[in-house]
């Protein structure tokens, strides 16, 4: 035999009569419309490796940062001929031509072409841009325009307009935290938000892609007529970098670190390492709020003696900058992450609570001619005292002690 249990529920306040109780007025619910024109066939599938986050640079304007990944479901190769990102009527960005291919690569392959083989994949690296803290949009929409190799009607034409779903922007705001360096000089060589080695290192780790390196920076100093170093490139000490002061951006424990790697001979990239290896000689600092300060390519030994567990201090000295790891020259790769994994984690902006612009790198062209060991030309329009602002690739800054 079976029994039927009806529960009744009264209000918080106890249980009320019938001719006390206001008499219930059904709702008509208005049924649920559908109109075949809302569907379309959209052979490029586009998704979002992480919401955006808007962060105030030293340009003055606020910059997006994202990433778009793009899967061709289709057997037939699709060219992408145009990316537009929109968000409260106006246009955010417009990528087409060279402007596309600068931001464009296959996964795996590297392909900057446009052309997606059937069933491959690519990434699109996203630097949407407003004005203020005040058009920062709640929500960006993008619309793909891909070309396949003939018509297949009635299911699709040649091109094809896929609108994506929009994108909500993060509500989250940056972490301001202190310069992790002192003195003057420090070129971001390699950060946000054109491609740099940073914005492109997207890694599938356990089984998904991680986007550590956004906002991370390459910080080397420059000598005092502004070159990377001085005579023999391959000697660490030539490099001004070399042997600085490490400082911790700041209040926190260390949850991770390593003093045992070898310094590399600088000229030359690494070969042969672990992934673990690559950050060289680090340390990992919970800073709060979900946030870990990653501190890497530190000299061997541990000389400031800094332990797992230790407490550390903004403005304190945590490490002498140098060439361990995957590092061709002396320099301090530092970002914040969402994890206490440098691997398994996406990076988000920060924000520098007080330092000198001294000038900036005009482009990735006069950055990479450095390299050599010319002498950077600075423009210093721009230079000046700076406020809790993100720095740019190409800027160099001087943080007071």
């Amino acid at each position: 035999m079976s029994s039927i249990s009806v529960l009744f529920l009264s209000g918080c306040t106890g249980p009320s009569s019938a001719s006390d109780s206001p008499a219930m007025t059904p709702v008509e619910s208005s049924p649920a419309q559908y109109d075949a024109a809302q569907d379309a066939y959209s052979p490029v599938v586009v998704t979002v490796t992480n919401p955006p986050i808007a962060a105030p640079a030293t340009d003055g304007r606020m910059h997006l940062a994202y990433e778009l990944l793009l899967v061709n479901a289709s057997a037939s190769p699709a060219t992408i001929e145009s990316v537009e990102s929109r968000a409260d009527g106006g246009t955010l960005q417009s990528l087409t031509g060279e402007e596309l291919t600068a931001v464009y690569r296959g996964v795996g392959t590297g392909d900057a072409g446009g052309t997606l083989p059937g069933g491959g994949s690519a990434m699109i690296w996203m630097d949407a841009i407003v004005d203020s803290a005040a058009e920062v949009p709640t929500a960006i929409e993008h619309t793909v325009t891909v070309r396949m190799p003939e018509a297949n009607p009635p299911i699709h034409d040649s091109v094809i307009v896929e609108h994506v779903p929009a994108v909500t922007v993060s509500a989250s705001t940056p972490v301001t935290i202190g310069p992790p360096l002192q003195g003057a000089g420090w070129l971001n060589g390699n950060g946000c938000c054109t491609l740099t080695p940073h914005r492109g290192a997207v890694s599938p780790i356990n089984a998904g892609f991680k986007v550590p390196e956004r906002w991370a920076i390459d910080y080397v100093q420059l000598t005092d007529d502004d070159r990377l170093f001085t005579g023999d490139k391959t000697v660490a000490q030539n490099y001004p970098s070399f042997g600085n002061d490490v400082i911790a951006v700041a209040d926190g424990p260390v949850v991770a670190m390593t003093t045992d790697r070898p310094e590399q001979t600088p000229g030359a990239n690494p070969t042969g390492l672990t992934l673990d290896e690559y950050g060289g000689n680090y340390i990992v600092q919970d800073i709060g709020d979900g946030r870990f300060a990653f501190y890497a390519h530190l000299q061997p030994g541990n000389p400031a003696h800094v332990e797992v567990g230790q407490q550390l201090k903004k403005g304190e000295p945590i490490a002498l900058l140098g060439n361990s790891g995957n590092s061709d020259a002396p320099h301090l790769h530092f970002h914040i992450m969402d994890s206490p994994s440098p691997l398994a984690s996406n990076g988000v902006p920060f924000l520098i609570d007080s330092f000198t612009l001294d000038g900036v790198v005009p482009s990735a062209e006069a950055l990479e001619a450095g390299f050599a060991g010319t002498p950077y030309e600075l423009d210093t329009a721009v230079s000046g005292d700076r406020t809790s602002e993100a720095p740019l690739v190409g800027d160099v800054m001087t943080y007071a002690p």
